[in-house]
């Protein structure tokens, strides 16, 4: 039998074979496999990830190891369906009660909230778009203007944390398209915008004077959910001897 000295030992593809696919030099793939103090960057893991046709997890894996935050596929995912959670969220909303809690993704649009929440923030299921996005409400409701106390100082730091968001996604049109719309209908958001304020309030505190439940004083935290990583959990729980928890609480057994 003639013997083949091209015939592979092992299967898979060669070291060469993996930095061609992927559009980097053989030199810069050696140093990433060696795990040489290189920078890695996002549209490099991105091209590494399609050349060895890694599963989900695997990806995330690969990002993790060079401390890469894992980009949401959800720019084109969220144009065809939008954000979606599980009924196992939507559970946890629920039993949150009477604490407001909500879902956002990364666009900032609510994507499921408890039945506190939709009191205590008017939501709706019959909310567009816009309607659903956090920076919207905020920056167009008059009625939020007379919801929170201290309104100035809750809207620009919410549009710090925004911001954050927004440098990650500005090749997806329909930011683009929100703070245009922002720009001429806010003369608030007209003003601060150009400020470039970036802010990281992972918790705080907030006040509201609630035209049916009172002065309400909570604080809030922001989760990341480990499994969608670009939606965040945020949960607003009563601040102790405020009366707020009461108020809730009479509220929640009135409906229920």
């Amino acid at each position: 039998m003639k013997n083949d000295s091209t015939r592979r030992r092992t299967p898979g593809l060669r070291r060469e074979e993996v930095a061609a696919l992927s559009g980097i030099s053989l030199a810069w793939y050696t140093n990433l496999e060696q795990g040489r103090p290189i920078r890695v960057s996002e549209q490099v893991l991105e091209s590494l990830s399609r050349t060895l046709k890694l599963d989900k997890d695997e990806k995330s894996y690969l990002f993790l190891l060079a401390n890469q935050w894992l980009p949401s596929d959800s720019v084109l995912e969220q144009k065809e369906n939008g954000d979606t959670i599980s009924s196992a969220l939507q559970l946890i909303l629920d039993e949150l009660h009477p604490c407001p809690a909500y879902i956002i993704g990364n666009r900032w649009n609510i994507a499921a909230w408890n039945e506190m929440a939709a009191e205590v923030f008017g939501y709706s299921y019959d909310m567009n778009e816009f309607e659903r996005n956090i920076i919207w409400r905020m920056f167009t409701r008059d009625d939020y203007r007379k919801l929170f106390v201290n309104w100035e100082y809750m809207a620009s730091g919410l549009l710090g944390q925004f911001r954050s968001f927004y440098a990650k996604y500005t090749d997806d049109p329909w930011y683009n398209e929100l703070v245009t719309q922002l720009l001429a209908t806010s003369s608030e958001f007209q003003e601060w915008w150009p400020r470039h304020e970036v802010f990281s309030i992972p918790e705080g505190n907030k006040e509201m004077n609630h035209p049916k439940l009172g002065n309400l004083k909570m604080d809030y935290t922001n989760l990341l959910l480990a499994e969608e990583k670009n939606m965040f959990l945020t949960i607003f729980t009563p601040q102790p001897n405020t009366g707020t928890k009461e108020r809730l609480t009479l509220f929640s057994n009135k409906v229920t």
